[in-house]
């Protein structure tokens, strides 16, 4: 099943938290993941699967609460284990996650269906209720996505998130359900108008309560789960800093060639936010300022300036570029060679300088998250895969016509060819079918599509016996005058006789 190879994603949901060392824990609920990653952080690690296996006369600095939503009652029984500096960890799903919202499941087990027969739904803001009931304090409270079972997307509630970061995550929807709305989309709108939904239509969720007032200074969490094990990262932001670390020892050496790449970048006097220190990748946080992929969204009805703008753009990169005769032996990717020898090559071709991954202030091009470089990409190549991950751009305009007004139309069966190749070599691709390929996946506007098809069959169809039924009833009625014309002159015929 395609979930089992997600499983290994489990622990995403606490391998971000800061636990103190040498600090007892119990973890209630069994996952093996999730006790796999905890003894990497504590010497012992108790786990029981339900509350009727505690015993009362130990206390914990840490009680892990997994998959809340399935115990009654949990924290009034677990309070009296805390130490009085503990803390209670409560990851459970939200009732009125999006994810109910946005799918349909006939089963009614999930989905939109399956909150008509819940009364007893747990949301954010009840379980809120029942840490306060207990005299304990919310410190801390995060939302989940898709899930907690397979977290790619972890946000802090005091955390404005841009529209951009919601898209680093991949809803949950299997081949049994049906695609009512696009989920992300649809969350794009809701935090764009009322940041403060959130905290209803989280899919899951991970709180942090205790006897004494605490603050966190994480305020988001990503994972790049469709990556093969060498290049899964895991990125934090916090109050003034972003960091990136590897999401297991495999990747260790990715930080190192991420080094490399950011040293390059410098030397190429390309602005960059990106430093190392200590074995990790830092980024310094710029606040209150919107990726250039926000910034060409918010100009789609000045198709002008956004050419003039990523035109800016390659100029900076044209700066570090070589002609088609200077390094015609070295390429790796090739099509026509009329076609290529009117590109530019960069011999550290930095095929992550999207929009999504660069500030644009005050006409400066300030870039960050830079990640892979491969030798002898066309600059134009970078300046497409910049306007193919404008998301919210692409969905609204007319893709080919900014693509001419760029003069890179002719190119894009060959840039998409080059993209495909490089995504091939840093994804997962059993987790990514496992994530991504769901042939069988109905959406209900294709449902509705087909459904009005086969309506128009029936009515072309009703239409068509109707004209034949007129038709037939035409036949008749002249039949019937033919009868009466024959009977009138058999009549007239007696009568002469």
């Amino acid at each position: 099943m395609n979930q089992d190879k997600l499983e290994k994603f489990n622990s995403n949901i606490i391998k971000w938290y800061p636990f103190e060392k040498n600090k007892t824990i119990l973890q209630i609920g069994i996952n093996n993941y999730i006790t796999k990653e905890l003894r990497k952080k504590f010497i012992s690690v108790n786990v029981i699967n339900d509350t009727e296996e505690i015993e009362q006369s130990l206390k914990y600095d840490y009680i892990l609460i997994y998959g809340y939503e399935r115990y009654k009652n949990i924290i009034e029984i677990v309070k009296n284990i805390l130490n009085d500096t503990g803390k209670i960890l409560i990851i459970g799903n939200n009732g009125l996650g999006i994810n109910n919202w946005s799918k349909y499941d006939i089963n009614r087990q999930n989905g939109v269906l399956s909150l008509e027969d819940n009364n007893k739904i747990k949301t954010i803001n009840c379980i809120e209720n029942e840490i306060e009931n207990n005299n304990l304090n919310v410190n801390n409270i995060f939302y989940a996505f898709p899930n907690y079972r397979t977290a790619e997307l972890i946000i802090n509630k005091n955390f404005k998130i841009g529209k951009g970061q919601i898209d680093k995550y991949n809803p949950d929807i299997s081949e049994e359900e049906i695609k009512v709305f696009d989920e992300k989309n649809v969350l794009k709108t809701v935090i764009s108008s009322s940041p403060e939904m959130l905290d209803i239509f989280a899919n899951s969720y991970f709180m942090e309560a205790s006897n004494f007032e605490s603050k966190n200074d994480i305020k988001y969490i990503s994972f790049n789960n469709c990556r093969k094990e060498q290049y899964q990262l895991m990125t934090i932001i916090k109050d003034n800093v972003v960091e990136k670390l590897p999401a297991n020892e495999e990747a260790n050496k990715h930080i190192a060639n991420m080094t490399n790449i950011i040293q390059n970048v410098k030397d190429e006097n390309i602005e960059i936010l990106d430093y190392e220190k200590d074995g990790k990748i830092y980024s310094k946080l710029i606040k209150n300022e919107t990726t250039l992929d926000e910034v060409l969204y918010e100009k789609i009805d000045d198709i002008n300036a956004i050419v003039n703008i990523l035109n800016d753009l390659k100029n900076i990169l044209l700066k570090n570029s070589l002609k088609y005769e200077q390094c015609n032996d070295k390429l790796t990717f090739r099509t026509d060679e009329d076609l290529m020898k009117n590109l530019n090559y960069m011999k550290n071709g930095y095929w992550d300088m999207i929009s999504k991954n660069c500030f644009y202030i005050d006409k400066k091009f300030i870039f960050f998250d830079q990640e892979w470089e491969k030798e002898y990409l066309p600059v134009e190549f970078i300046i497409y895969r910049s306007v193919i991950n404008s998301y919210d751009l692409v969905r609204k305009i007319n893709l080919d016509e900014l693509l001419e007004r760029l003069n890179i139309l002719k190119y894009k069966k060959f840039f998409n060819e080059i993209d495909k190749k490089l995504r091939e070599e840093i994804l997962d691709e059993k987790i990514y079918d496992a994530m991504y390929k769901k042939e069988n996946l109905k959406a209900i506007d294709n449902l509705i599509n087909e459904n009005k098809s086969y309506l128009e069959e029936i009515n072309n169809k009703d239409k068509y016996i109707k004209n034949l039924e007129q038709y037939y009833s035409d036949l008749k009625h002249d039949n019937e005058k033919k009868q009466e014309y024959i009977t009138n002159l058999e009549r007239m015929l007696n009568i002469k006789k």
